[in-house]
């Protein structure tokens, strides 16, 4: 066997054909093992895995890119191997706009049409329909973190004609015509009290982690929800509960968490106006995603034989 590639992410029968035909016009072999395990056992041989592979598995010198289907890097980027060059790093960022932010729709709509209220209504069998209802028209929204999945649901909002769409990111800027307008980080403590739908789809970086805390989260209006898909460490979690307990805001919806599964223990166990999915907004069931992912992994494939780096290449500085 010569130049292998290893793919341990589960891909339908045609694109595994078409990465296979494109690899040995490369020059290489393609090995598809979709049990990680067994796939891992192939390290030793591989040059370029394509996979989610164990942050804490040995990475052999052999191994020159580890491409990963997921838009998040934090368990990786810290890696010696990463660091200092032995291995590129590529991740599958823009990929998962468009199933994340359909998620995003879901969870506004249900927050501000009161459907957790509602569904306990029915587990306790009480008939009641005079809870006042918020929507996203005219409201003010915010979304903290403007890259693909910020973009894609900012497009998707707009349409439902809020006030404003407003962005908030690193760098202050953006291309996408459907914010109203974009700030930098350091300019949240101002735009949290103007914010009725807080959107929050940051990466996991040191600037990040507790960004939401319990101060910022009583900035907000007492109406205003908050939704996270980013990373769970972006939120102070007891903070949450206990802004959620006490209405200081109207409610939440989690697909992330600090620690996944949710311990039994944990306070947001018991806060109200919550709706948790179990990380499930991103995952690699809509064939669009796998579409995305597939493509640039291919495109990348093609450059990395130019002797090109992947478009894809994780910046190592910033951890994303």
């Amino acid at each position: 066997m010569g130049r292998l590639i290893t793919v341990s992410e589960p891909l339908p029968a045609e694109m595994l054909s078409k990465l296979k035909k494109d690899a040995h016009e490369l020059g290489f072999d393609v090995l598809y093992e979709t049990d990680k395990k067994k796939a891992e056992e192939h390290l030793a041989e591989t040059e370029i895995f394509f996979g989610i592979l164990n942050p804490k598995s040995p990475i052999p010198q052999n191994l020159k890119w580890l491409c990963l289907p997921l838009a998040g890097v934090n368990d990786y980027s810290s890696r010696t191997e990463f660091l200092n060059g032995s291995c590129m790093l590529s991740c599958s960022s823009g990929a998962y706009g468009v199933t994340i932010a359909e998620h995003l729709v879901m969870l506004t709509l249900m927050l501000l049409r009161r459907m957790p209220e509602y569904i306990e209504d029915r587990k306790e069998r009480i008939w009641r329909n005079d809870r006042e209802l918020n929507s996203i028209y005219g409201s003010r929204v915010t979304v903290l973190g403007t890259g693909d999945i910020g973009r894609n649901y900012a497009q998707r909002i707009k349409p439902f004609m809020p006030e404003s769409v407003t962005g908030v990111s690193r760098s202050g800027k953006s291309e996408c015509d459907a914010f109203t307008s974009i700030h930098k980080v350091s300019e949240l403590d101002s735009i949290l009290p103007e914010t009725d739908i807080l959107v929050m789809s940051l990466p996991e970086t040191p600037d990040t982690i507790h960004i939401l805390n319990g101060e910022r989260i009583a900035l907000l209006p007492k109406n205003a929800i908050i939704i996270n898909v980013g990373r769970g460490s972006s939120i102070d979690q007891p903070a949450l509960a206990n802004a959620l307990k006490e209405h200081v805001i109207c409610g939440a919806a989690l697909d992330v968490l600090e620690k996944e599964p949710l311990p039994e223990s944990d306070p947001l166990n018991e806060a109200p106006n919550l709706i948790i999915t179990p990380h499930m907004a991103g995952q690699r069931t809509l064939r669009r995603t796998v579409e995305i992912m597939f493509d640039k992994f291919l495109t990348d494939l093609h450059r990395y034989a130019a002797n090109q780096l992947p478009e894809n290449l994780v910046n190592l500085n910033r951890g994303y």
